[in-house]
């Protein structure tokens, strides 16, 4: 079929009125079906029905319901746009961008401010008009246009993470996939309004450009005690693939049209938009849930009573735990049965943990009225950044142990350690694998050391 292009007004029109019947008609069905609905999940797409229908309240005919709906639009949302590339002689890859979460924000912004394709001609007729770049090719000025266009991204970054996290209180989208985005997009604009994109290997610069901006910007963090390595090193995956994102879309631009430039800041506006939205409409928050399993060669009553509570903990080893994050070291209890307190401790602190269910020797529960730093971070100085502060939570805790036999018949007790959290950092789906796999090792120091003891038969009660 043949594609008409599409002109900047009508796809800018009919865009914003499809979105808008999309997010009126998802609302209707999210109130019918009673299920809870945020307009972030337009941002943060993971997090929305659509994308987790094996959550705890997944309901078959709400996700078909949406599904359904959701077709259509996304069949129209991609011929509108591709008629609009069309009229603006873009690369029809730039496509691929439509499904990338916040980019495609950044795409549509950009997609509808790039002029006709005959509107940017010269009055020859002949190739488009371009602004003379402002450095010559000496190495001179491309190590200063390098420069310049790396510490703007860096300013960029720096204000709008100050904005997100100092101001607003926010580890959201917002801040770790759209100010790398942004970041990287200016940064390209930049570079080649000073050198132009026709010198020889100025892609390949403006990549690295991009880049450097990013770098720049956790390098300033951690030598200015704003955040730890820690933080930073689980941030860069996300990091590098929003800021290839923006460089991608930067990069079409100008090979597009070098017409615009004041034009262009205006994408700059999405991310503080997105950041607001954050913060006055959170997302709702979800229970996820870390399940570690071992298997003892002992009986459950002999297990019991060192889940219960149990000796200090051997020396620390695992890698993780060495480069600051808490590690538990011991567990003591006040009292007995259901009201009685657990307290666990960790390298940063003590958990602090009411007992709500006592079954010996099957089931201990509890819930978790106080808990320590999730890790001391990685940094020439004592800093203690604001994502400690209760943005990963854990609410409750529970030991399960089974009786089994072994092919021998011998007595075993299956123990499974569950915990229980709550993360208010976005993406979840992204930083919930981090989270996971911290629990997992922190479960596995724990059960491992209670397989051990409750084997070697050292202790037979309580302390």
């Amino acid at each position: 079929m043949k594609i008409t292009p599409l002109k900047p007004l009508p796809f800018f029109a009919i865009g914003v009125l499809l979105s808008a019947l999309k997010v009126g008609l998802d609302f209707g069905l999210a109130a019918l079906f009673e299920q809870e609905w945020s307009l972030l999940f337009y941002v943060n797409p993971p997090r929305s029905p659509l994308f987790s229908p094996g959550d705890e309240t997944f309901d078959l005919n709400y996700y078909l319901s949406l599904f359904a709906l959701a077709v259509p639009f996304f069949v129209v949302g991609v011929w509108l746009t591709a008629k609009r590339l069309q009229d603006a002689g873009a690369p029809k890859w730039l496509l691929v961008l439509f499904f990338v979460p916040f980019a495609n924000l950044l795409f549509f912004v950009t997609a509808t401010i790039l002029p006709s394709r005959p509107a940017i001609r010269s009055e020859e007729g002949g190739p488009y008009r371009t602004h003379a770049p402002l450095f010559d090719e000496s190495s001179h000025k491309m190590f200063i246009a390098v420069l310049m266009s790396a510490c703007a991204g860096t300013v960029l970054t720096l204000g709008l993470m100050a904005l997100s996290v100092g101001v607003l209180g926010e580890y959201g989208t917002g801040l770790f996939m759209g100010v790398p985005t942004i970041a990287t997009f200016a940064t390209t604009l930049i570079f080649f309004r000073l050198i132009g994109s026709r010198r020889p290997h100025a892609t390949a610069l403006s990549l690295a450009t991009a880049m450097t901006s990013l770098g720049l910007s956790m390098g300033i963090m951690i030598l200015f005690a704003i955040e730890g390595l820690i933080c930073l090193l689980m941030a860069m995956p996300l990091a590098l693939i929003a800021g290839v994102a923006g460089w991608a879309i930067a990069l079409a631009i100008t090979k597009t049209t070098e017409t615009l430039h004041r034009e262009l800041v205006s994408p700059a506006l999405i991310v503080p938009a997105v950041m607001l939205l954050e913060a006055i409409s959170p997302m709702p928050t979800q229970t996820h849930m870390v399940e570690t399993e071992v298997v003892v060669d002992a009986e459950p009553s002999a297990v019991w009573n060192h889940v219960v509570a149990f000796p200090e903990l051997p020396p620390i080893e695992h890698w993780l735990f060495r480069v600051g994050v808490a590690a538990p070291v011991g567990a003591v209890i006040e009292g007995e049965g259901v009201g009685a307190i657990r307290r666990c401790q960790f390298t940063t602190g003590e958990f602090v943990e009411p007992i709500e269910v006592w079954d010996p020797p099957r089931e201990l529960g509890f819930g978790v009225l106080d808990m320590p730093d999730t890790m001391h971070e990685l940094s020439p100085w004592d800093i203690r950044p604001r994502h400690l502060d209760g943005y990963f939570k854990t609410t409750r805790g529970q030991f399960l142990l089974e009786r089994i036999e072994a092919s021998d018949g011998a007595v075993q007790t299956r123990l499974r350690g569950r915990t229980y959290y709550e993360l208010e950092m976005a993406p979840v789906r992204y930083w919930g694998v981090f989270a996971d796999a911290i629990i997992h090792q922190i479960h596995l120091r724990v059960l491992t050391h209670v397989k051990t003891v409750s084997e070697d038969g050292a202790y037979d009660s309580l302390p």
